[in-house]
């Protein structure tokens, strides 16, 4: 019988060799495919679209990351095994085209044998299929690594898959399965309607923004609506869907990490809808917001969160940073979910206009006031704010004598049109941003001191570009704005990873836009791209591409921290990676690690 061919002790393998002979599979016949046609594929993708879009922005920069030189496509397939999209190298996808493993097409194990899909979502497991593993021999020259997606109210939902050149995988490969998909699950949680507080959790505390956290959601009086394997697992499951989240860990501490006997815990809002009863906040009434443009980076999270804090107390506030960093698109943000979010939001570049005219668009200007002016005069952006909120972009290039009207607007709140007697009450709240050195320019007198205090509130300095942690989603975010059904192949984008770009988000936003109206390809790769665009990026390479080859992976550096962050417990990271000890034990000798 065939199953006596596999030559190891992986029941779960007997067991599918078994279902596959049974199925009447040859394993020497490349079986007939049963592709789903394309309205009928075009509405299962349409139906998954939000989770698609999850996986595109936590599970695909990953998958770049450990996966960008070599030959593998991320594969995302629904309950029945059928592939509803896939991202990777196009070289590679022709080549899987050979044995059908492209969009529509179904890898349910009883029509294809043992496959990493459909074995994945009879076991509802993460299962690897490495080489001859896989019953068809027409299959046996890839490694497939695939991991079941489950909905928050734990409903089998897709199958996550990373298909590989022959004997590429290992056990590191299934823990990367596993941590994307645990990004995708997480933030599934947050899509709940009416979630309102998330609650990371964790045996340890350094768990608790890991990636690897138990998280339990609940609505806004506390009440769970779902939680995660792991939240489950770290509770004992002592709660379940209904039950009030402070029979568990007690009293709420916004944004604090707390702790009871068994775990250390966080509770942080969803989408900024948490109003929990007074009486279970024991402190940091003030809950931030999420932002919407943080995609990783810790630094614009807590700069997101400074700024929605002393905008709801009216403190000024100033935004620093280099052209094109995004300062308008967080003022935007900002004004999008403050409780100003139904007043007005008036912008203006006070480096975009002549000197001559900056007084009148600021503050008016009355009928006939000067040659060329509108016979119905301008009430001025002042006056269209009044309630609401004035963008003051580029303010240190505002001169001097309209820096003085300025400041005895904001000290008095009231405004006077050019070439009028009248005065107008405005209550305003004022948002100034500037690529210059403020306090310099005061120094050197072309920035007027009294104006510079009374501005002076917050000042926050956006990161540019290319120092920002979430580099990559922030690129694949932008791109997929411009393009949703197109996607940059993992070799484009670590070239755009590591480019420069000197004018930040602008130049990222122009290049995407450039590519998504020239390029056709579902993937988009190098050979596709505008000559222009091909010399920036790939014209610098170095020395350093070659030793980030040799870096240990992402999963390695992930095994190492945890290893660190227990001190040393192998058992606890076992635990806490969901890896066996002896595969801890084997990769740390691998890699020459030493316990500390």
């Amino acid at each position: 019988m065939l199953v006596t061919q596999i030559q190891n002790n992986k029941t779960w393998l007997k067991d599918s060799w078994r279902r596959s002979v049974l199925a009447g599979l040859s394993s020497r016949k490349q079986p007939d495919d049963r592709r789903i046609d394309g309205e009928e594929i075009k509405s299962r993708a349409e139906q998954h679209q939000s989770l698609i879009q999850v996986v595109e922005q936590h599970a695909y920069p990953l998958f770049c990351q450990i996966f960008s030189r070599t030959d593998s496509r991320l594969i995302l397939a629904d309950t029945q095994g059928a592939i509803i999209k896939t991202w990777g190298q196009k070289r590679f996808r022709e080549k899987l085209t050979e044995i059908a493993l492209d969009q529509g097409v179904v890898w349910d194990e009883k029509l294809k044998g043992t496959n990493a899909i459909g074995t994945a979502l009879i076991e509802k497991r993460p299962i690897s299929v490495i080489g001859g593993e896989h019953f068809i021999r027409d299959h046996q020259f890839i490694s497939c690594t695939a991991s079941p997606i489950f909905a928050p109210d734990g409903s089998l939902l897709a199958v996550l898959d990373v298909t590989s050149e022959y004997q590429t995988h290992n056990d590191a490969t299934q823990v990367l399965i596993q941590s994307m998909v645990q990004k995708v699950e997480s933030e599934l949680l947050n899509h709940i309607p009416d979630a309102a507080l998330r609650i990371r959790i964790g045996h340890d505390r350094s768990v608790l923004d890991s990636g690897w956290q138990g998280i339990v959601v609940t609505d806004k009086n506390g009440q769970v609506l779902a939680q995660n394997a792991i939240a489950s697992s770290v509770l004992a499951n002592q709660i379940q869907p209904g039950d009030a989240i402070d029979s568990v860990i007690g009293s709420l501490t916004m944004n604090q990490i707390s702790k009871t006997a068994q775990f250390y815990y966080q509770v942080e809002a969803v989408r900024g809808k948490a109003k929990i009863p007074l009486s279970s906040i024991v402190s940091s009434p003030n809950k931030p917001r999420p932002c919407p443009l943080h995609f990783g980076d810790s630094n614009i999270e807590q700069l997101w969160t400074q700024a929605a804090k002393v905008m709801d107390k009216r403190i000024s506030l100033v935004i620093g940073g280099e052209t094109g960093c995004g300062k308008n698109e967080l003022v935007k943000a900002l004004h999008q979910q403050s409780d100003l979010a139904d007043k007005p939001l008036i912008s203006i570049n006070c480096g975009a206009l002549p000197k001559d005219l900056i007084e009148s668009e600021l503050f008016g200007y009355a009928p006939g006031a000067f040659t060329g002016a509108n016979n119905k005069g301008f009430e001025g952006k002042f006056r269209q704010a009044n309630g609401g909120i004035l963008f003051l972009d580029e303010i240190g290039d505002l001169p001097l004598s309209a820096q003085s009207r300025l400041l005895h607007v904001l000290q008095d709140k009231v405004v006077s049109p050019v070439g009028s007697p009248k005065t107008y009450p405005v209550d305003v709240y004022v948002i100034a941003a500037t690529h210059a050195n403020l306090p310099q320019q005061v120094a050197s007198g072309e920035f007027r001191e009294d104006l510079w205090y009374r501005l002076e509130g917050l000042t926050i300095t956006l990161p540019p570009a290319r120092e920002r942690d979430d580099l990559d989603a922030l690129i694949c975010q932008l791109f997929h704005r411009e393009a949703p059904k197109q996607t940059l192949s993992p070799s484009l984008l670590d070239a755009m990873i590591h480019y420069q770009w000197p004018g930040n988000i602008r130049e990222i936003v122009s290049a995407c836009r450039l590519l998504a109206a020239l390029c056709d390809e579902e993937i988009i790769t190098p050979a596709s791209i505008p000559t222009s665009l091909h010399q920036k990026w790939f014209a610098l390479k170095t020395a350093d591409d070659t030793n980030k080859q040799n870096l240990r992976s992402t999963l390695d550096q992930t095994l190492i921290a945890t290893f660190n962050k227990t001190k040393g417990n192998v058992s606890q990271t076992s635990r806490l990676l969901g890896i066996s000890r002896n595969t801890i034990y084997r990769k740390l000798k691998k890699l020459g690690y030493n316990q500390p």
